[in-house]
């Protein structure tokens, strides 16, 4: 039998000699440059990164996916991105056509760095920003001068359908965004114009749950209320600023017409938790309070299964600067929830301690007597 190394290794292979083979967008079939145009032609190069911001190279203890398949992935094999050039205004300006890509860790199902190669078929100035999208299933067709970063972002294009159960696979992947703004950047016709990092965001959360008592186990979890639909970029981003820093988007950017589904089941893992990637949900009303139609975790164990114990989205304990014991959060694009479960036997009081970890990992810790 083959080992898992070796089928990777030919995945990559394939995946890099389909992907040198494709043009920029699944979507759109540029015409071939003029001979003149080819002139013009400028070769640039660019790294796309996850789960690396400031803080979590300074602080660490970031869960990077790489420890899950697909949670990373780019699927380069069906050719499922997109990049845009536009202006400092948020216009497009033009393509980008790929050469080469190469994922920079050794498992391509689990890299979070890729450097991907390429040309631009008409002249950039000097200052511009330049948009990755990822694992869009479908790009739109903008219209160069017009359409702006915001269009993209808010498009039917820019919409995805959360179809459960959703389990990462090949066929399964997270939607992804970066942007990047490029200055005095000087292009030479005879070299490769190196343009730096875009940091990808994810456009789903993911939310953990583990029972840390050796007497107690869970039976099974599930969140009630969850939204069916989200869109595959965050709201007015357009500069890596606006994400990359102390936090990650301060907004959620949801579908306020994607109907709430009703109860969602985790998945549970071999070594005892429980997992689940959803849409961004909006927990909180306008005033900053707990919104009425708001998610929630239920747990059951296996010692106890006529009970079941409801978690919510708030700060149990250490709260963030600016926010109180018992406030509600918003669940938000690529963040982890970490929710850590005790079971006390001799209370029937339900108590919770937490340790929040702010912008790149929350743990949550509710405590549960029977």
């Amino acid at each position: 039998m083959r080992s898992v190394r070796y089928i990777r290794s030919v995945m990559l292979a394939t995946t890099l000699a389909v992907a040198a083979a494709l043009p920029s967008c699944r979507t759109e079939e540029p015409a071939q440059p003029a001979a003149e145009e080819v002139r013009r032609e400028v070769q640039v190069g660019f790294r796309l990164a996850l789960g690396e911001t400031q803080l979590q190279e300074s602080r660490g203890g970031y869960d990077d996916g790489t420890g899950t398949d697909y949670e990373n992935y780019i699927d380069f094999l069906h050719h499922d991105y997109c990049v845009m050039f536009f202006d400092t205004r948020n216009r497009y300006l033009a393509a980008f056509r790929p050469t080469d890509l190469i994922p920079l860790d050794e498992d391509p199902l689990r890299s979070r760095r890729y450097d991907v190669i390429g040309r631009v078929d008409a002249p950039l100035p000097a200052s511009f920003k330049i948009v990755v999208m990822a694992n869009w299933h479908d790009y739109p067709r903008p219209v160069v001068g017009r359409t702006t970063i915001q269009e993209i972002c808010t498009g039917g294009n820019g919409r995805y359908d959360y179809a459960v159960p959703f389990r990462l696979s090949a066929d399964r992947t997270i939607p992804m965004y970066g942007v990047r703004l490029c200055e005095g950047v000087v292009f030479e016709s005879d070299k490769r114009t190196y343009l730096g990092t875009i940091r990808l965001l994810r456009a789903m959360a993911k939310v953990e749950v583990k029972c840390v008592s050796k007497e107690w186990t869970i039976r099974s979890v599930s969140m009630h209320r969850y939204n069916t639909a989200g869109y595959c970029a965050p709201d007015k981003v357009y500069d890596e600023s606006d994400y990359v820093g102390e936090e990650y988007v301060k907004e959620v950017h949801v579908a306020e017409d994607a109907a709430a589904g009703g109860l969602l089941e985790f998945e549970r893992l071999d070594d005892g938790r429980f997992l689940l990637y959803v849409p961004e949900y909006r927990n909180t009303d306008g005033s900053g309070g707990r919104a009425g139609d708001a998610a929630e975790i239920r747990v059951k164990f296996d010692q106890r299964r006529d009970r079941e114990y409801v978690v919510d989205f708030k700060y149990y304990d250490n709260p963030p600067e600016g926010s109180a014991v018992g406030d509600s959060f918003d669940l938000r694009r690529n963040y982890y929830y970490r929710f850590f479960v005790d079971k006390r036997p001799e209370s029937d009081e339900m108590s919770a301690s937490v340790d929040v970890v702010p912008y790149d990992r929350y743990d949550l810790g509710p405590v549960f007597g029977i």
